[in-house]
């Protein structure tokens, strides 16, 4: 797996280690691990980053240039925000997002 753009597009969806490993029952210093490439992610857990992520497992392990994969849609980081909390199960995150002012 590329670690350079799992941790791209962790910190671009405000997510922090912590909040990743905790999505994936794991400790931080496995992110940390992925991230500089120190370990690789089974498959069953690739595909959770990636579905938590919003990615497609390709763009991580870097066989897609594209984040959404065939998939792609236009969708703003506010609207992805909004939907990754509600496919995660968190409709109260969904709200804050919504509210937010940002």
């Amino acid at each position: 797996m590329r670690g350079d753009r799992l941790k791209k597009v962790r910190e671009e969806r405000g997510y922090t280690q912590e909040k990743l490993a905790e999505f994936l029952n794991i400790g931080q210093l496995q992110i940390w691990r992925y991230e500089n490439g120190e370990t690789e992610p089974k498959a069953d857990t690739l595909a959770k980053i990636a579905s938590f992520l919003n990615v497609s497992a390709d763009y991580l392990l870097g066989l897609s240039d594209t984040p959404g994969g065939f998939f792609q849609t236009d969708f703003t980081m506010k609207e992805r925000k909004i939907l990754s909390a509600l496919r995660q199960g968190e409709p109260m995150e969904a709200i804050k997002v919504i509210v937010d002012d940002e």
